[in-house]
C-alpha cells in the first residue's frame, strides 16, 4: 500500500475514533445536573431569585417582583386567566398592591424545598406562608416554577403557578 495514502486513511481513522470518543465523554457535565438538588451553588442562586421576590412582595414592588419574571414568562394564577409576559405580571401586581392596606404588615416567606437542574433550566418546587397582621389573615401556598438561567448568571422564571392550600383573606 502507498505510505501516504495509509497516512491519510489512518489518520482520517484516528480523527473519527476521537471524535466519536469525545462525544460520549464529558468531563465537563455537573454530576448533580439531571437530578433532585437541596444544597449547592446553583441551589443557592435560586433562593436568591426567591428571596428577591420576597423582598419586593413584602414592599409592595411591583415592578422588583415582575423582574425576577423572563420577558416572555406565564404567570398562571388560580381561578384567573394567565398572565402573559413580564408586563402583563407587573401589571397584575401592580393592581394586587394598589388593593393593600399600607398599615398593614406583611410577613412572606418561600422555602425552595428542592430543584431539578437540567443544563440552563430548572424546575423549582416551594412553599410559601403568608400573615398580614391588621387584617389578621393568614394562608399557605405551593409552587412550581420552570427557570432559564441568563446570559448574565441571574435565574428567571419562565413558567410560574401556584395553589392556595388555605386562602389568605
Amino acid at each position: 500500500m502507498n505510505k501516504p495514502i495509509f497516512k491519510i486513511i489512518a489518520s482520517t481513522l484516528l480523527l473519527i475514533i476521537g471524535f466519536v470518543a469525545g462525544t460520549f465523554h464529558n468531563p465537563s457535565i455537573d454530576e448533580t445536573k439531571n437530578e433532585i438538588v437541596t444544597s449547592g451553588p446553583d441551589f443557592e442562586m435560586i433562593e436568591e431569585v426567591t428571596n428577591e421576590f420576597v423582598t419586593a412582595w413584602i414592599k409592595g414592588d411591583a415592578e422588583g417582583c415582575a423582574n425576577t419574571y423572563s420577558e416572555n414568562a406565564v404567570f398562571m394564577v388560580p381561578n384567573q386567566p394567565s398572565y402573559h409576559g413580564r408586563a402583563a405580571i407587573k401589571e397584575r401586581y401592580e393592581k394586587m398592591f394598589n388593593q393593600r392596606n399600607d398599615s398593614t404588615r406583611i410577613e412572606m416567606t418561600e422555602t425552595v424545598k428542592e430543584v431539578i437542574f437540567l443544563d440552563d433550566w430548572a424546575v423549582i418546587r416551594g412553599s410559601g406562608y403568608e400573615t398580614r397582621d391588621s387584617e389578621g389573615a393568614n394562608g399557605t401556598y405551593k409552587w412550581i416554577i420552570l427557570s432559564k438561567k441568563q446570559p448574565n448568571g441571574k435565574w428567571e422564571s419562565v413558567w410560574d403557578i401556584f395553589n392556595d392550600v388555605e386562602d389568605v383573606k
